[in-house]
């Protein structure tokens, strides 16, 4: 009865294992075969949704009804409008390094003037004579009588901050310092601006309101502007030694602008002429009437000194 039992819990034992075997064989199968209809499903899926690209997508399809010989002109159409778009793209990327440069440049023009001036709006004699100073410059030289001018400077030994900043973006974009400030100076052309700077020069030598600029602040212009870059006149020697002596006390203290403004005309005329053609009916200042008629004295005292020696 015992071995019975014992002989149906082992027949029993072998068919549930068997039962389990089958379920866990057919369970593994099962699996299997969703894991592929899954691995279908989503390869079904991906050419589906290609196919759906390459319908959609026209343009990347072949143009089978374009001739042979007009592909050339197509590939060059494309070039040409990449080469555009490139160059369009390079062109904006050098514009926005433009002004990044240009900001910075600004700010170093800034922190020079500020360093000058004696506040943020003005730059006073102190502070232009000691620009000049560290420009290892004279204040009555040359230079910086040039370098008022580009600044257009309303004030004799006086510049605005506006005036100051206009100065040296007219000397150049690469002027933001000392160094480039007085070589650049020392090379500029004035030729191409000769009558404004000469104009100019008359309205910067006045001083505290004057009308009329003083004779010896005319004769040190008048000597300073013919200095360097513009051909001196062959009388100025005579004329500014004529204003100085004064002999018979009939300089005026004052050079009128009109007789500023003529000077250059006056010039001409004598080069060309000589002081013998001279009419002083002419409307010509009586100051140059004074000197043609000391200068022709003199060459009548050289001749008869000649004369007397022969």
């Amino acid at each position: 009865m015992g071995r019975c039992l014992e002989i149906v819990r082992s027949e029993r034992r072998l068919m549930s294992h068997n039962n389990n075997k089958h379920l866990s064989v057919s369970t593994k199968h099962v699996k299997k075969k969703a894991k592929q209809d899954a691995t279908d499903q989503q390869s079904y899926h991906i050419r589906h949704s290609y196919r759906q690209m390459n319908t959609t997508t026209t343009t990347l399809e072949p143009r089978r009804d374009l001739p042979l010989h007009k592909i050339p002109e197509l590939l060059a159409k494309i070039t040409g409008t990449l080469s555009s778009t490139l160059s369009s793209s390079s062109s904006d990327t050098k514009q926005v390094s433009s002004l990044s440069s240009s900001s910075n440049t600004n700010d170093r023009r800034l922190q020079l003037f500020k360093h000058y001036s004696d506040d943020d709006e003005l730059m006073s004699v102190d502070g232009i004579l000691r620009l000049c100073n560290d420009l290892s410059l004279e204040p009555d030289c040359y230079e910086v009588l040039l370098f008022c001018f580009v600044c257009r400077a309303k004030q004799m030994y006086s510049l605005t901050k506006d005036e100051f900043l206009l100065g040296l973006k007219t000397l150049g974009n690469h002027v933001d310092n000392l160094l480039d400030l007085r070589t650049t100076l020392f090379n500029y052309s004035i030729l191409p601006y000769e009558n404004e700077f000469y104009n100019w020069t008359y309205h910067y030598g006045l001083i505290d309101g004057q009308r009329c600029v003083t004779t010896q602040n005319a004769i040190s212009l008048w000597r300073l502007f013919y200095l360097k870059g513009i051909e001196k006149p062959r009388i100025l020697d005579q004329w500014l030694n004529y204003l100085e002596e004064d002999l018979n006390n009939e300089i005026p203290k004052t050079i009128t602008c009109d007789t500023w403004t003529i000077f250059p005309q006056f010039v001409k005329f004598i080069e060309l002429n000589g002081y013998e053609a001279y009419d002083d009916n002419e409307a010509w200042p009586c100051l140059f009437d004074g000197f043609v008629e000391y200068q022709l004295e003199q060459q009548q005292q050289k001749t008869i000194s000649s004369s007397s020696i022969d």
